[in-house]
């Protein structure tokens, strides 16, 4: 083989012509800045081909060039850890009769393996070059069992009767929903002696998720989202990985990909997985499509039960590459900056292992139930949950924009193939474990569900997977304690199970205060005083979710949808209708994943908002990408 220098080879992998070596060493130069590899630099110089290099590499060093190892590779040891399949850059296989290693060598590595097959010829018939995407494609597929397996059972390996599947039982689910049921009948008992009994019980279900938004409001100035001190440089910066489930969304697949091209983040420092089910085969043809970008890649998740987001996730985590991994859905539009600044504050706070990204509804203006949703998100994501995690209280996550060091999500089991709430789950057990969550104070814009039908699907995912939080972390109550603490596990308890059960019990509480002050009105002229304590009790409930809602429609610039939050009594009329949902599809589906469907927002961040600290200041919420 013909010898270069470093330059030399550089342009000679480039393939481009008329290339000088000023240009070659700029490439070089690019790689030492950024400290990466000098080919991961050169998989971005020709629009749409990252396998260029590795095309020329075989070239140059007399080998085959594979653009698809599928067929070929043989299974790894079922005894290797699965974790260690992230960036694997060989793996051995079998072509037309002979035993072939295949290779994606590093820049450095190039010469020593052509003075390797120079001094030995007979290597050409033993080796293949691949690019990593092409390589970890084949690794995937060719171990998709154990990595099924690993998707499914890895949290039940680490922690045995932590997982919805195995803490799930018939009989549990029937006696929490028949537990439910009761709560909503005593809401309804007219009896005058245990009616103070039962309106205690009903009030106190309904006030006290109340009183931790009001606590949350009134702390909310202490409580920001994290920001940055120092933003790290693109040499600073440690590889990323990005997953992005999709199932049926091939329509999305445009917008995810221009909004992750959008990111201020070193192109060769961004490991973005694309994690498709095979039964989605437009989904993957969509994303196979843009997958000439070096930053995409694509994982193909075998069709097995559960059919949930959180087992595909799981398939996919031993492939992550970066040292911190982030969530995205479909139809997000992340700030250009949140990556840069969760990675800086992993890189300041050694004791941080997760941060939540603040997630804002784009599409709030399109109608009533967007509105809604937006001002509950307002509320929940800028002002709840920092005031949470700053208190150190169980953080249920949200589905998308969790920032997590890599090595912590794999250690404690990572998602709950199993639960169809995966992100609440998760924040509980990562409190349950001592670990540290916060908010990060970068938007994710989303798309919220314009129709009622849709809506209440969603919302009737979220509330069974609630349920099923609730009732797995219920089933050791001394090891929560010991685990909480007293203060978190009463915060447990207010929010998730208050949640679940102010929801189940404010519907028909809600019609039966209104009839009987009706009634009372009408015959005996005035409300009776438990009646009159009931439309309390409702009214704090209201006020507590419309605090929170203001400050956060004040913090993301959204003051005209102050009145909206007028309609929060009927709001939670349709969560009760999706509560009922939810209950039926505990006991009979509990596995069950309903999809919420998105039209898309298109690839532009809305215009005009900005995010503001409790002291007013407007937070920095674009920065110019990088390459």
């Amino acid at each position: 083989m013909q010898t270069f220098d470093d330059v030399e080879l550089a342009g000679a992998l480039a393939a481009q012509p008329g290339w000088s070596r000023h240009v070659a060493n700029a490439a070089l130069e690019r790689a030492r800045k950024t400290c990466v590899d000098v080919i991961d630099v050169l998989e971005g110089v020709t629009p749409n081909d990252r396998e260029l290099p590795y095309r020329e590499m075989a070239r140059l060093l007399g080998l085959q060039y594979f653009s698809d190892v599928r067929p070929f590779l043989v299974p790894l040891d079922a005894r290797i850890d699965v974790d260690r399949f992230a960036g694997i850059r060989s793996a051995r296989g079998e072509v037309e009769g002979r035993e072939v290693l295949f290779l994606a060598p590093r820049f450095e590595h190039v010469k020593a393996l052509a003075r390797r097959i120079g001094d030995d010829p007979s290597l050409r018939d033993h080796l293949g070059i691949v690019s990593p995407a092409t390589l970890e494609t084949g690794v995937a597929a060719a171990n998709s069992e154990v990595l099924t397996a690993n998707a499914i059972q890895r949290l039940a390996h680490r922690y045995p009767l932590a997982s919805a599947h195995l803490d799930l039982p018939l009989w549990v689910r029937v006696g929490f929903v028949s537990a439910v049921a009761a709560i909503v009948l005593i809401s309804l008992l007219p009896g005058f002696f245990l009616q103070p009994f039962f309106l205690g019980v009903v009030s106190l279900t309904l006030a006290a998720p109340s009183f931790f938004r009001l606590w949350a409001a009134f702390t909310f100035g202490r409580n920001s989202p994290l920001v940055p001190q120092k933003l790290l440089g693109d040499d600073q910066l440690p590889i990323y990985t990005v997953l992005i489930p999709l199932r049926n969304e091939a329509h999305m697949v445009p917008q995810i990909a221009q909004a992750m091209r959008r990111l201020d983040y070193p192109t060769e420092k961004l490991d973005i997985k694309f994690i498709v089910e095979s039964a989605s085969p437009q989904t993957a043809g969509a994303v196979r499509a843009v997958l000439g970008d070096p930053r995409f890649s694509l994982i193909v998740v075998p069709r097995h039960k559960p059919y949930t987001k959180p087992k595909a996730l799981n398939f996919a985590l031993p492939l992550a590459r970066g040292e911190h991994v982030v969530v995205f859905d479909a139809e997000d539009l992340p700030d250009p900056g949140q990556l840069r600044a969760a990675a800086s504050l992993f890189a300041a706070d050694a004791t941080l292992q997760c941060l939540q990204g603040e997630l804002v509804i784009a599409n709030a203006s399109r109608n009533w139930i967007t509105r809604m949703f937006a001002s509950e998100y307002a509320g929940h994501f800028g002002v709840l949950l920092p005031a949470i995690g700053r208190a150190g209280f169980p953080v249920p996550l949200g589905g998308t924009s969790n920032h997590f060091r890599t090595q912590t999500l794999r250690d404690i089991g990572a998602w709950d193939a199993f639960n169809v709430t995966e992100d609440a789950d998760l924040g509980i057990r990562m409190a349950r474990l001592g670990l540290r969550v916060e908010s990060l104070a970068t938007a994710t814009w989303e798309e919220a569900p314009e129709s009622a039908g849709n809506w209440i699907r969603q919302r009737s995912r979220w509330i069974k997977g609630w349920m099923q939080t609730l009732i797995v972390h219920s089933a050791r109550p001394r090891k929560l304690l010991a685990d909480l603490g007293w203060a978190s596990l009463l915060a447990f308890y207010v929010f998730v199970g208050g949640m679940v059960l102010s929801l189940t019990v404010h519907g028909l509480f809600l019609m039966t205060t209104l009839a009987r002050l009706a009634h009372e009105f009408v015959v005996l002229g005035a409300p009776q005083a438990w009646t009159v304590a009931g439309l309390g009790a409702l009214l704090l409930g209201y006020c507590g979710a419309g605090a929170i809602s203001a400050i956060g429609l004040d913090r993301i610039g959204r003051p005209d949808l102050y009145r909206t939050l007028l309609g929060i009594p009927l709001y939670w009329l349709l969560a009760w209708y999706a509560v009922i949902l939810a209950c039926g599809e505990l006991i009979t589906k509990p596995y069950h994943w309903s999809k919420t469907e998105h039209r898309g927002l298109g690839s532009t961040l809305p215009a005009g908002t900005a995010i503001r600290a409790p002291s007013g200041k407007i937070l920095p919420q674009r920065t110019q990408t990088s390459r």
